[in-house]
Formats: structure tokens, C-alpha cells, sequence
């Protein structure tokens, strides 16, 4: 059996929950409510050692993950909610081994820099960094084909995020993961739109046991050429597309994550309108077993 971990299941607005002065759109409720309404930055732990995404070690505190117990970090992309270099680094020098990253080319980029310099803000300059980051990065692009991270098999999948659509100007290519282990695969998918064709291609060949999906804006009316992210409409329409292609069954836990503070009804609002449908409202430390 496997188990999917995760720790945080929030949007891009989720620092809003510790500003006691944004009372903007659900966030009210939301604070009203607590518990499973309140969702930090997106991550997820494929229970032992493989994280996916890291803003800060606050969730592996608050839901007890040992952080000697990653050994595999898979970044996404190199928003600030998804990545954070500092953090990480600091993370990885209590570690015994070299954490190995993976990540598309911005995010080897930014952990170099990171390791080799330090701001000064007193100064208004940088300074060399004396210290080992302790990082291992592992350069992962989609196209390239499956690969071991531990003992998972890992495939990147270009989402679309990060796209000026109308301009054809993608800034970084932003990733979703399939992971492969003991005979069962899960879909991560957030930050992503639409699925772009050439993706579907190659998913073509997986049957999801555990599919989660961005949800970001909810029942939020939204332009996707403009957005890189889902809304309600839209999730149910990818659904429907991962179904007619035989990507997921009704076997497959599909789950809607990534979700705005803001945008998105509280989680006690919505879990059972969205149950009946068959997708399952994600909060932070549910656990996924598979």
C-alpha cells in the first residue's frame, strides 16, 4: 500500500490567512470556520521520502513528517508558493545526505544562485556564501522520458503554467508528475490549465489510481487565456477528458486541490456538492491510501 500525504492545499493567496486585515472574499469565513478550511502552501509527501514542492517546513511540523525522512525533492515550478531556495537549503544542511532535487532549469538556476550568494540589505549588495548547500540538483524536462527517484518512477509532463498564451511566451516550464511505485500511480497536476495536447500524449498510457487537480478559482468565472490555473468548469471538463481517454476509472480517487482562500467557498461549503460528483475536496494533512 502506498500513501499520499498532504500537507498543504492552498493557492497562491494563502498568506492572506495570517494578515488579520484581508477580509477579502471568503476569507472571513474561512477564518470563522478553521480547520480544514485553512490551507497553506501546496505540497505533498508520497509517504517516505519523496516531497513534492516546498515553501516552508511548517507542514512537516504540523503533520509529522521527519525532515531526515525526505531524501527526493520534486519541484514543480519556481513560483514563490512551490519553491523556495533558502528554505530548502536550510532544510537540507540538517540533513545526513545531500537532498536530491529535481526541477526544470529556472529552479537549478535559482538554487545555484542561492548557494553561491548572499543578500545583504544593510549593503544593498551580495556577498559570496561560504557554505555547503548540501543540494543535489538533477535537471528533470518533459519529453525526456520516465526516470528512478528512489525506488518511484518519476515522469514530468509539461503543465500549462507559466504561458503567455496570446504572446507564445512560456517563462519556465512548469511541470506535473506521475509517480510510479509498488504497482500504483498518482497524478499530480496542480498549477495547470487545460491539459496541453502533447501531455495527453503521453499520459496516454497511465491508469491513475490517485489523480489530483488544480482547483484554484473555484466557481470564479475566469478567462483561461489568461490564467494558468482551473476553476470549477474547467476541472470538471479535464475530468471528463482524463475519463474518455481511460486516464482515470471509477477506481481512480480523483481529488481538486490548489484552491484559493479568496475565490474558492470554505471547505465545509462545498466537500459534499463535490463529493457527489466524485471528486474529493483535498485539505491540508489528508492522507491518501492506495
Amino acid at each position: 500500500m502506498s500513501t499520499l500525504l498532504l500537507l498543504g492545499t492552498g493557492g497562491g493567496d494563502f498568506p492572506a490567512l495570517d494578515d488579520p486585515t484581508n477580509d477579502t472574499g471568503n476569507l472571513p469565513r474561512v477564518r470563522q470556520l478553521g480547520g480544514r478550511c485553512l490551507r497553506h502552501a501546496a505540497a505533498a509527501v508520497l509517504q517516505p521520502d519523496i516531497l513534492i514542492d516546498f515553501y516552508s517546513d511548517r507542514q512537516l511540523t504540523q503533520f509529522g513528517v521527519k525532515a531526515e525522512t525526505i531524501r527526493h525533492l520534486l519541484i514543480t515550478h519556481g513560483h514563490f508558493d512551490h519553491f523556495q531556495p533558502l528554505a530548502i537549503m536550510e532544510v537540507a544542511s540538517r540533513l545526513a545526505q545531500p537532498l536530491e532535487v529535481y526541477g526544470n532549469e529556472m529552479v537549478g538556476q535559482a538554487l545555484e544562485f542561492a548557494a553561491t550568494y548572499r543578500w545583504d540589505g544593510e549593503l544593498g549588495k551580495f556577498s559570496v556564501r561560504q557554505t555547503d548547500s548540501n543540494i543535489r540538483f538533477h535537471l528533470i524536462e518533459p519529453g525526456a522520458g520516465e526516470r528512478a527517484v528512489g525506488d518511484a518512477v518519476v515522469t514530468p509532463v509539461l503543465a500549462n503554467h507559466c504561458i503567455d498564451k496570446p504572446m507564445m511566451i512560456a517563462d519556465q516550464r512548469a511541470l506535473n508528475y506521475v509517480l510510479e511505485r509498488d504497482g500504483k500511480t498518482v497524478f499530480y497536476g496542480l498549477d495547470s490549465s487545460y491539459t496541453l495536447p502533447r501531455t495527453l500524449d503521453v499520459l496516454r498510457k497511465f491508469t491513475f489510481d490517485v489523480a489530483v487537480f488544480d482547483a484554484t478559482f473555484g466557481d470564479l468565472d475566469i478567462d483561461p487565456a489568461g490564467s494558468g490555473h482551473h476553476n470549477f468548469r474547467m476541472l470538471r471538463e479535464t475530468i471528463a477528458e482524463f475519463g474518455d481517454l481511460g486516464l482515470i476509472t471509477d477506481d481512480t480517487t480523483v481529488l481538486a486541490s490548489h484552491m484559493s482562500l479568496a475565490h474558492v467557498a470554505p471547505h465545509d461549503d462545498i466537500v459534499e456538492e463535490l463529493a457527489r460528483e466524485g471528486i474529493v475536496l483535498a485539505y491540508d494533512g489528508m492522507t491518501i491510501d492506495f
